[in-house]
């Protein structure tokens, strides 16, 4: 039977795509523009009669699927592992539970989920359409995808035409797959929230830590998008790119030059990364581009591998710093906002990089100014993302403070120096009550 025979044949409805998913079964989902439609997930979810004791693993979900509405709980445990806004309140109305992982051990902690609670592994993903020779892509989504496939899953491909072809460890061949269901949705492009004052402000002072020949790592979000900008506007030189998520206007920097990768230490005049989530000209830009190689986050965020790099900086988000440099990224008290994700690979990776920086932002106020973000504790129930030891560097509109080669006293003094003014007395008070000076 030649490929093209074999994956007519296995071309099917999404119902029947859907009755895959046996009871028993732990299914997967990938993040972002790997996730499969609503329509497969809602057959899924229509067999909620049909099936039981069937544990659904989600990341970072932007298909408002409805088998998060309550009464498909009794038939589907669910589990997430990163939370963005449309997803959260799964977390605190019991929808989800959290699976406390890092991006790049996602798959040993499947590994290890699988060891002591056995159950046959199904994975839903778009790819491409497959290629003359029988391979389709994963796309501009690899960041747990291979590890579940490799670990011996049943595999469902959404087959998009407007999923571009990508490079690095991104194919496999139809036969891998035990069906296929097609769509022509488009690929999901989130509006870029526009900067405020204070995320400009907090972007400046990032990019004045920036040096030419630096390795970029970037998050999500409105001051990410604004350091692009910056960048792009700079006199930076040779700059490369090594990251889990490509960064918003990429395609810009390389375009005028700023981004060329040849100082790379690890795959020299590439551009690594595990995802993106953008808009279409980004996705143009990363399809089908030779300078361009995805992975799964176990490669692209290993941390041996990542200490390689010289001048590794990563730049992400956090919710509050406490005094002494305890950093909280993924909620605020036992209210999930997102989740650990690469924040820790790069922390840990940028900390031992030779001439790296790990570079946390915050605005240094919430809730319009009504509380500070820089705590003297953290909010009670709040999950540590990176243990005060590999605090680097913090910014907020109101400066840097580089905390990695000072006293927990010392700490305290710069990181109330970069607070909003109108709290810096009362941190003071806390401080000198905390550490006993």
């Amino acid at each position: 039977m030649s490929w093209r025979e074999e994956y007519k044949a296995k071309l099917c409805s999404y119902e029947e795509a859907a009755k895959v998913i046996r009871s028993g079964d732990r299914f997967f989902t990938p993040l972002g523009l790997g996730e499969p439609s609503t329509a497969l997930m809602d057959a899924i979810a229509d067999r909620k009669d049909e099936i039981e004791d069937v544990q659904y693993i989600s990341a970072l979900v932007f298909h408002p699927y409805k088998i998060f509405a309550p009464e498909y709980k009794k038939t589907f445990d669910m589990a997430c592992a990163f939370y963005n806004q449309l997803t959260m309140w799964q977390h605190d109305e019991g929808i989800t539970t959290y699976i406390p992982v890092q991006s790049s051990n996602v798959g040993v902690v499947a590994k290890k989920r699988q060891e002591v609670d056995p159950r046959r592994h199904v994975m839903l993903t778009q790819v491409s359409p497959p290629d003359e020779h029988g391979y389709v892509s994963l796309g501009l989504d690899l960041f747990f995808t291979p590890d579940i496939i490799d670990q011996g899953a049943v595999v469902i491909g959404e087959v998009n035409p407007k999923m571009p072809r990508t490079y690095g460890n991104t194919h496999y061949h139809v036969s891998r797959f035990a069906k296929f269901v097609e769509t022509d949705e488009p690929l999901f492009s989130p509006p870029l929230p526009e900067p405020s004052e204070v995320h400009k402000k907090i972007a400046n002072n990032v990019v004045s830590l920036l040096r030419d020949r630096d390795c970029l790592q970037v998050g999500i979000g409105a001051v990410p998008g604004q350091i692009s900008k910056l960048i792009a506007d700079s006199d930076l030189k040779d700059l490369g790119i090594h990251t889990e998520m490509a960064p918003q206007g990429t395609h810009l920097l390389v375009e005028r030059g700023i981004v060329t990768c040849k100082y790379k230490q690890t795959h020299p005049n590439k551009m690594i990364m595990a995802f993106t989530i953008g808009d279409q000209e980004l996705y143009d830009f990363l399809g089908n581009n030779p300078m361009v190689e995805f992975y799964c986050a176990s490669y692209s965020n290993s941390i041996p591998l990542l200490v390689r790099e010289k001048n590794l900086v990563a730049i992400n988000g956090s919710v509050e710093v406490d005094l002494v440099g305890t950093i909280a990224s993924e909620s605020f008290g036992d209210s999930m906002r997102s989740g650990v994700g690469g924040q820790l690979d790069f922390a840990i990776g940028s900390y031992w990089s030779e001439g790296g920086r790990a570079i946390n932002i915050l605005p240094s106020t919430a809730h319009g100014g009504a509380i500070s973000r820089i705590v003297p504790y953290l909010t009670e129930g709040a999950r540590v993302t990176v243990p005060r030891h590999y605090a680097q560097y913090v910014v907020t509109e109101w400066g840097i403070a580089n905390l990695a080669p000072l006293s927990e006293r010392e700490r305290a003094l710069a990181l109330i120096k970069i607070a909003h003014p109108k709290f810096r007395d009362e941190l003071l008070k806390a401080a000198k009550k905390r550490l006993r000076f």
